[in-house]
């Protein structure tokens, strides 16, 4: 979940330029590029949060059993399946916004691009290196900026080129997943392995999984019901430019947990197969617990200076990426359901660590029927927007703390109790 993050927020960079650019041309066409990209983006990540969880998740295990032949046929069935069912999600979002032909075709293609794209840096941040990750999304940026520009100004395509450059650059991404993904993977695929038992056996994190993502984008389309859609837009633009803050405490995390946390993770699990003394694991436990509470203290200091600091520029923030002085109480909200929204990411994601599916779900219920509850009494109550938001993820953060640390206070403990009779 970690590796995912600097695509997903160099992706969002990419956007908010494109946007830029866009609204610099001054015509309706380009507006409708913008809608078109934003909407894509929103329904991809939140509709396949469920397929990219599940074979994550499954090609992490048989990476762990070293059973990697068991990895390549469930995939493929999952790309397969992602590409029909987002070929036809596409067709069916154009249909309903009503864009021309034109636009209809490359935001189709873009949706399956943009899907099968999700999917493989999922399943490839577990299996390849994150430099083929990051190298791919580091490649496809700038690729996704100068094919917009060449098809849109350079050969007079206008909008029109511009949506097909955006999606060149996407594909080229997808691409680079695609051949790194196939490196890692024997040429002796199981074709006995199935899709759907894997579905099952982890269905708990896909339900967890598609409720934090449903959550980034939720509250959204609730406040497009209640306030319109220049409000909507307005906020939302605010909110994406909120989750920059977040980038500094990302890069922290996913150094430490791939390394540090990692490392006393592993030493703990393999003193446990490999028949280690109980003072050794009590030793090894303690060590992981120290960790698990360090990454959080120290994202969370992180963090809090960066949205101090991101809080006092709002209005230069603004101002550059041209949005109005009345963005900016919504901007400061967005700031702090951000950081909230981190902390749940991370207690997240340490519970996926040691399995804890049914708290992992139970944290992200709460964050998303929290957000859309409260956002709604949020606004009957005139209450700025964006309150809801901030509530909701500072509740579902200090319950995924609370669940957290009562985890690592009796690590040794449960995991003792979770092994089958006669495995040690």
């Amino acid at each position: 979940m970690v590796v995912t993050s600097a695509p997903w927020l160099l992706t969002t960079a990419v956007l908010l330029g494109l946007r830029l650019f866009a609204r610099s041309s001054g015509t309706n066409e380009f507006l409708v590029v913008e809608q078109t990209v934003t909407i894509v983006y929103a329904l991809t990540v939140v509709l396949s949060a469920p397929m990219d969880v599940v074979l994550s998740r499954h090609a992490s295990d048989r990476l762990y059993d070293r059973r990697l032949e068991a990895i390549a046929a469930p995939l493929w069935r999952g790309l397969a399946i992602t590409v029909v069912g987002f070929a036809a999600v596409g067709a069916s979002v154009m249909t309903l916004l009503r864009v021309p032909i034109a636009f209809a075709v490359p935001g189709t293609l873009l949706t399956v691009v943009v899907g099968a794209q999700w999917l493989m840096l999922s399943v490839g941040s577990g299996l390849s290196s994150p430099s083929v990750v990051l190298g791919a999304f580091g490649l496809g940026a700038p690729v996704t900026i100068i094919a917009a520009l060449a098809l849109g100004r350079g050969l007079g395509l206008g909008a029109v080129g511009y949506l097909y450059g955006f999606g060149i650059g996407q594909l080229c991404t997808l691409v680079l997943l695609l051949v790194g993904v196939m490196r890692v993977l024997p040429a002796n695929s199981d074709e006995r392995e199935r899709l759907w038992p894997v579905f099952v056996e982890y269905r708990l994190l896909a339900a967890a999984s598609f409720a934090y993502h449903l959550s980034i984008w939720a509250d959204k389309p609730i406040l497009w019901l209640l306030a319109g859609w220049p409000l909507a837009a307005l906020y939302t633009a605010s909110a994406a430019l909120a989750w920059f803050s977040v980038i500094p405490a990302f890069a922290w995390i996913y150094v430490q947990i791939e390394t540090v946390f990692y490392q006393s993770y592993r030493a703990f699990y393999s003193t446990l197969e490999g028949g280690g003394t109980l003072a050794l694991l009590r030793r090894r436990a303690q060590i992981v617990r120290a960790e698990a509470l360090r990454i959080l203290r120290g994202a969370a200091l992180v963090q809090a200076g960066v949205t101090l600091v991101a809080l006092m520029a709002g209005p230069l923030v603004l101002r550059v990426a041209g949005l109005p002085p009345a963005a900016t109480p919504m901007y400061r909200v967005a700031l702090i359901g951000a950081a909230m929204q981190l902390g749940t990411l991370l207690t997240l994601l340490l519970l996926y660590y040691f399995d804890l599916r049914r708290n992992a779900l139970t944290v992200a219920v709460v964050l998303l029927v929290g957000e859309v509850t409260l956002t709604v009494a949020c606004w009957r109550a005139g209450l700025p927007p964006g309150l809801g938001y901030v509530i909701a993820s500072t509740v579902s953060c200090l319950l995924g703390i609370n669940l957290v640390r009562r985890r690592m206070r009796i690590l040794l403990l449960d995991t003792f109790q979770s092994q089958p009779f006669g495995a040690m």
